[in-house]
């Protein structure tokens, strides 16, 4: 079976719902929030585009597509965490306009990886490009939250994946509101 499509079928209904980060899922979860757009600009009053978000995880390039969207919407989008916003979904669930999360969401920051296979010349390329994607959601999430930069170099340097949970999260400002 192929890999379909994640978001609802019907965009118009403005509740997306994200799980896996990756190009097919990630370009259908676009198409609505751009539809959905294009429906609000001949509106008056609009209502927000509610993302639900329950993922573990997954790529750099389809999750900053989507954060990049999510910072250009004329329509607000509410990024909506029920049960985990990890690694890449963390960084999307920070892009909301509005976030809220259930009293049981988990939420997880860590470095980026790449793959190991190859030549020395492709590591030294991977190293550089996973630097610069790490500086990148470093960057994004600083300017979505009350984390200081050196907080989140005192945490990269702990450990190497960071778990915190809503408390943590409505400490450092990720999240407005708890549902």
């Amino acid at each position: 079976m192929s890999k379909q499509r994640r978001s609802k079928l019907d965009p118009l209904s403005r509740i997306i719902t994200v799980s896996d980060i990756d190009p097919i899922t990630i370009n259908g979860v676009i198409q609505d929030i751009y539809e959905i757009n294009t429906e609000d600009a001949k509106k008056q009053i609009i209502e927000p585009i509610k993302l639900i978000i329950n993922s573990l995880g997954g790529e750099v390039y389809s999750g900053l597509a989507l954060v990049d969207v999510i910072d250009s919407s004329q329509t607000p989008i509410h990024t909506i965490c029920h049960g985990s916003a990890m690694s890449m979904a963390l960084i999307i669930y920070a892009a909301g306009h509005h976030r809220l999360a259930s009293k049981y969401a988990t939420f997880m920051y860590h470095e980026a990886s790449y793959g190991s296979d190859g030549k020395l010349t492709y590591h030294k390329q991977e190293l550089k490009e996973t630097d610069r994607t790490d500086k990148i959601c470093d960057e994004y999430l600083l300017s979505k939250t009350k984390i200081t930069p050196k907080q989140l170099k005192d945490i990269r340097d702990k450990c190497g994946e960071w778990y915190f949970n809503i408390d943590t999260a409505k400490k450092y400002g990720l999240v407005n509101e708890i549902i």
